[in-house]
C-alpha cells in the first residue's frame, strides 16, 4: 500500500505525510518540482510512474488576491489538473481525495452551508475550486471531495503564526470581526482524510471542519492568551478597513452533518483542537 500526497509541502499535505508515516503507512509526497500542475499534459505519466494505491490531493493554487490576475493560470492548477488526477485514481480503481474550500460559497448565508447549497463563488480563487470539483467528479464519480476552511497547522505560514509573531513583538493588531468561519486544525483534518480512506463512505463531497466558530477577531484574541500577552492588544474592525482584490466569504461555517450521518467521527471543536495545537503551532524556530 502506497500513499501518494499531491501539495506534500503545504500545509496540509505536510501534515498527513507525517501522520500516515507515524501509522507505518508508506506514503510519498510530492510538490511541484516532482508534479507541475501547470503541466497537466504531463500528470498522467508521473502518477504512472509512482504507480500509488491511493491518492489525495492537497495541492492547489492558494495566493488568493494574485489569483485576481492569473486566472488561466488558477484554473488550470485548481481545475484541469485535479481532473486528469481524478481520471487516472478511476482508471486504477484507486481512492481518490480532492482537497476544496468554503470560498466556492458567497458567504451570504446566515446558516452553515450543507453540501448541496447553491455555490456562488466570488472571487476568481473560489471560481477555480468550483470548476475543480466539476471537474473531478465530471471525470470520476468515485472521487471525495473534502471542503474545508480557516485551515492552520505547523507547517507552513498561517494566520495563528502571523498574529503570535506580530503579539510577541508587543504590536497593537486591527483583525475583523465582521468574517465567521470555523478554525481547522490541519492534525484533525488529516485524521479525518485517513478515516474517509479507510471506511469508504458513500462518495460525493462532503463537508469537514472542527466545530463550531468564531471571528477571526476571536480567533486572534485567543491566540493572544495561549501566548499569555494582552489580548487587548487585539482591535476589533470590520472588512471595510481591509479592502483587497479578491472578496473573502463574511461566512464561512460548515456543516458537518453529512458527514456524521455517514458514520464518520466528527471533529471536536475549534477551541478544543486549538488547545491541543497551541503547543506545536506557537513554536518559533
Amino acid at each position: 500500500m502506497t500513499w501518494l500526497v499531491l501539495g506534500a509541502k503545504g500545509q496540509l499535505g505536510s501534515e498527513l505525510i507525517y501522520l500516515l508515516r507515524s501509522l507505518n503507512i508508506e506514503a510519498i509526497g510530492t510538490d511541484r518540482s516532482e508534479i507541475d500542475f501547470e503541466k497537466p499534459d504531463k500528470i498522467f505519466a508521473k502518477l504512472n510512474a509512482i504507480n500509488p494505491t491511493h491518492i489525495v490531493n492537497c495541492g492547489a493554487y492558494t495566493q488568493v488576491d494574485k489569483a485576481e490576475e492569473e486566472k488561466e493560470l488558477v484554473n488550470i492548477i485548481n481545475a484541469d489538473s485535479p481532473g486528469i488526477i481524478a481520471k487516472f485514481a478511476l482508471e486504477r480503481y484507486l481512492p481518490f481525495v480532492h482537497i476544496s474550500t468554503d470560498y466556492v460559497f458567497d458567504g451570504n448565508s446566515v446558516v452553515p452551508y450543507k453540501e448541496e447549497d447553491p455555490v456562488n463563488p466570488q472571487s476568481i480563487y473560489g471560481k477555480s475550486k468550483w470548476l475543480g470539483e466539476k471537474e473531478v467528479l465530471n471525470r470520476n464519480p468515485t472521487a471525495y471531495i473534502l471542503r474545508t476552511a480557516w485551515v492552520y497547522g505547523a507547517h507552513g505560514n498561517n494566520f495563528p503564526k502571523v498574529i503570535a509573531k506580530k503579539l510577541r513583538n508587543n504590536e497593537t493588531l486591527n483583525v475583523v470581526n465582521d468574517q465567521t468561519g470555523s478554525p481547522t486544525w490541519t492534525f484533525d483534518l488529516a485524521k479525518a482524510i485517513i478515516e474517509v480512506m479507510d471506511k469508504r463512505p458513500k462518495t460525493g463531497i462532503y463537508h469537514v471542519t472542527n466545530d463550531d466558530s468564531c471571528s477571526w477577531f476571536e480567533f486572534a484574541q485567543t491566540i493572544a492568551k495561549s501566548l499569555e500577552v494582552d489580548p487587548n492588544l487585539v482591535k476589533p474592525t470590520d472588512s471595510k478597513s481591509f479592502v483587497r482584490p479578491a472578496a473573502r466569504p463574511k461566512f464561512s461555517v460548515l456543516s458537518n452533518k453529512k458527514w456524521k450521518n455517514a458514520g464518520l467521527t466528527p471533529l471536536r471543536s475549534w477551541k478544543d483542537a486549538w488547545q491541543e495545537a497551541a503547543k506545536s503551532v506557537l513554536i518559533t524556530d
